[in-house]
């Protein structure tokens, strides 16, 4: 069997400080993507050795830095979900960033004004522990052809429009209005939308118990008990299902789009699909939940971190960030990148993917205005599953180990207590 090519390393320059960078992206190309600029920067910057490793996906990469704390065996940089970094960042092991970018001389300079802060640090007790050099949104994929021919030119912007199309297109077992995968994001995004908080604003307690989080579980409830809706049994089994045109809307990131373009040009019947955003009620709004990994730098030798802080500079960069844009479909940190790649014409972009889904991503800027994201907090990490627990429930109708209550408004109060509890004792 022919071995799989591994991306290239440069190889260390004598005397260069070695910086090991964990991360947690997958993605093949990602993988190449992220040890060619490494090389490239350390190219240009020989006294330093950036040195990218893979640590599996998101949740392996944080039993590991775990297990590195406790060992005192840790990485110079890593790459993780906001909310990991501040889990890291309890241990006493994150270097606050404020400093470096202020610092007149080699800090984020111009730069700074290039990045919204609010969007792409990450700030724990006051203190920047993290920065995002790219962020997706959760969007509403639909199946344009499915929707035409049941009478509808346009995805539904109000829960009431999307209940229409569900009634038109649902034809169980065969064909379903939506592929729900339970989950925290999914579940915020809908709270929002029905005008609900889901969380104190110093992110202490969870508030979805209020009329939008109740509204969102009984929406859920009506669309098993209508059989428009139905969880997918395996991993990506939405995505897959949207490709074979089961289903008509799915929900996922923006980090998406190459892979169900993918998934739409394999099938047997390819078709015309699109994204929106998620749907609202008659006078809420149309959130969009903004997520994404964040880069922090650990605590180690003065010239350890200096050689890190350049490097995450060098990634925040305009052309650097343009060029990881088009390989994760991410939105740039950086405001400049970000027109840069807003103003491509897909006839000129050389990444093929990219370039295929370039008008979808596009379309996905202009949500960006109504961005929302969920809690940080590091104590948030802990309690997603309760959120994905209380949906299957209400969905399925089952009671479980993991959750009791069923009907909606009981549901929301068991998952609002269940997710307090475990916030009030987090690290205790």
């Amino acid at each position: 069997m022919r071995k799989r090519r591994q991306p290239f390393r440069r190889r260390a320059a004598p005397g260069a400080v070695k910086i090991q960078f964990w991360h947690a992206l997958t993605g093949a190309s990602q993988v190449a993507e992220l040890q060619k600029l490494a090389d490239q920067f350390n190219a240009a910057n020989p006294q330093y050795y950036i040195q990218p490793i893979l640590q599996g996906n998101y949740a392996d990469t944080l039993q590991k830095m775990n297990a590195a704390i406790t060992a005192n065996s840790l990485p110079d940089m890593i790459l993780g979900n906001p909310g990991d970094l501040g889990t890291y960042d309890a241990a006493g092991v994150m270097l606050p960033l404020d400093d470096y970018i202020k610092d007149p001389k080699d800090g984020l300079g111009d730069l700074a004004a290039q990045i919204d802060p609010s969007l792409f640090f990450d700030t724990f007790d006051n203190r920047t522990i993290g920065i995002s050099n790219g962020r997706s949104i959760q969007v509403m994929y639909y199946n344009a052809d499915m929707l035409k021919a049941a009478g509808f030119d346009k995805p539904p912007a109000t829960f009431e429009e999307f209940e229409k199309v569900c009634e038109a297109v649902s034809k169980p077992p065969d064909t379903y209005c939506y592929a729900m995968v339970p989950g925290a994001s999914v579940f915020a995004n809908l709270d929002w939308n029905f005008g609900g908080e889901y969380a104190s604003a110093d992110e202490t307690k969870g508030t979805f118990d209020d009329a939008g989080g109740v509204a969102t579980l009984e929406w859920i409830k009506k669309l098993a008990d209508k059989q428009w809706a139905y969880i997918p049994a395996a991993a990506f089994g939405d995505q897959t299902d949207f490709g074979n045109g089961k289903v008509a809307f799915t929900v996922g990131s923006t980090a998406g789009l190459p892979f169900y373009q993918k998934a739409v040009e394999g099938s047997s019947k390819p078709f015309t699909w699109g994204i929106a955003p998620l749907p609202r009620s008659a006078n809420g709004k149309n959130y969009v939940d903004l997520f994404g990994p964040s880069i922090g730098l650990i605590q180690s030798t003065p010239e350890k971190q200096k050689g890190a802080w350049e490097f995450l500079k060098f990634l925040l960069s305009s052309d650097i960030e343009q060029e990881w844009a088009q390989v994760t479909t991410y939105f740039p940190a950086n405001r400049a990148a970000a027109n840069a790649v807003g103003a491509m014409d897909p006839s000129t972009v050389t990444n093929k993917a990219f370039a295929s889904v370039i008008d979808k991503y596009k379309l996905a800027v202009t949500f960006l205005p109504d961005g929302k994201r969920e809690p940080s907090a590091a104590a948030w990490q802990s309690v997603r599953n309760i959120v994905a627990n209380m949906m299957t429930a209400v969905f399925t109708g089952k009671s479980g180990a993991d959750f009791s209550a069923t009907e909606p408004a009981a549901a929301a109060k068991e998952g609002v207590e269940r997710v307090n509890k475990t916030l009030s004792e987090f690290g205790k």
